[in-house]
């Protein structure tokens, strides 16, 4: 009788204890998924992100420093959301952002810019603030995949110079293209206020060379233009030709 109790007590503690395991290797199997599902989610919008800033700098941009690092950024991340995640097939044609960014052309302001100042010479505001998001996004990844190891110092430092420089020029030749149209439809006080946001685009340490010395002597002839028109308006007599 005493040996058939201590097999039955023995029994239920044994049973006690495998429900416990159970409940245990169940708790990190889906603290596990957690984890998992916690760094897909990152991975997925790191990925996202990092296609969205290619895309944007393709259409501003011809550096192919950034973008290869950027690119190879992407292609990583793409590897392990496939690696944490075997169902999920990550093609050729995903790990390349879309170039329908990238082939977009656009009319130039002004007869004889660089290619350069053509893709950075943007039609809007909207356009110009967007592309400078991209500048500024891409600039904060690179900062992080070096802090990660994954870009090394020469790296970061010559991309930072380089975003540097085309946030500056984007500033620059968007605000000149949107002055030259503001002025070409007759609205000399917008054109103004465009030639000043670009002027203090080219008085930045980037864009302080002969091009940028070049630019400020266009819009001081612009200034020159709109100046003579008012005068004009006005007339010797000191009223308006338009009133009279």
């Amino acid at each position: 009788m005493l040996l058939s109790s201590a097999m039955t007590v023995f029994a239920l503690l044994a049973l006690m204890v495998g429900s416990l395991l159970m409940v245990r290797l169940t708790q990190d199997k889906q603290e596990t998924q957690l984890i998992r599902l916690y760094r897909l989610a990152a991975l997925d919008r790191r990925s996202s992100a990092l296609r969205k800033v290619i895309q944007g700098l393709k259409s501003i941009d011809d550096n192919p420093e950034v973008i290869r690092v950027l690119s190879q950024a992407m292609k990583n991340d793409l590897q392990r959301i496939q690696k944490l995640d075997p169902t999920r097939s990550v093609s050729d044609k995903e790990s390349r952002p879309s170039s329908s960014e990238a082939n977009k052309t656009e009319k130039p302001h002004a007869a004889g810019l660089s290619k350069a100042d053509q893709k950075t010479s943007l039609r809007s505001e909207r356009e110009m603030l967007r592309a400078r998001a991209h500048i500024t996004d891409a600039l904060a990844l690179i900062r992080h995949l070096y802090q990660v190891g994954h870009v090394a110092g020469e790296q970061l430092e010559s991309t930072a110079r380089h975003l540097g420089t085309l946030s500056a020029m984007v500033g620059a030749n968007s605000n000149l293209r949107m002055g030259d149209e503001a002025l070409e439809r007759g609205d000399a006080r917008k054109a103004l206020a465009f030639y000043r946001a670009a002027e203090s685009f080219l008085h930045s340490g980037p864009l302080s060379g002969p091009e940028g010395q070049k630019k400020l002597s266009y819009i001081e002839q612009r200034r020159a233009h709109i100046a003579n028109q008012e005068a004009q308006a006005i007339g010797p007599d000191g009223f308006s030709q338009q009133a009279a």
